[in-house]
């Protein structure tokens, strides 16, 4: 793994520390507007640090690098978009992660159960 790789996973270690931080300030605080402030944070945060799964991916090697095949003539060419906000800079860098489900890359990752919930859509 690259050093750069590592470094981000430590980061996401310390995200994922203050994302607990912030979701227990949140069950504790007693103004409407500070709890729905955090609770914005909270969604934040865990955003990012879904969007740093893949960039690490990225930066270890570990997403399969491939150019799309041609548009084949009569069909229509694929959508483009995806959940990961970098999905076209890794694109435009020849990675693509449309051939990997978000349970393949968070079983890379890791385990992210503590952080998304179940019912979570993300």
């Amino acid at each position: 793994m690259s050093n750069s790789a590592a470094a981000l996973r430590e980061a996401v270690e310390f995200e994922k520390k203050a994302l607990e931080k912030y979701k227990e300030a949140t069950a504790m605080v007693k103004h409407p507007e500070t709890k729905e402030s955090l609770e914005k944070i909270t969604a934040d945060k865990a955003q990012t640090i879904e969007s740093m799964h893949w960039v690490i991916m990225a930066e270890a090697g570990e997403i399969e690098t491939e150019k799309p095949a041609p548009a084949v003539e009569g069909e229509e060419p694929k959508s483009g978009a995806s959940k990961c906000p970098f999905s076209g800079a890794l694109a435009e860098m020849g990675i693509d992660i449309t051939k990997m489900s978000k349970e393949e890359a968070m079983e890379k990752m890791g385990d992210m159960s503590k952080i998304f919930p179940d019912d979570s859509n993300s």
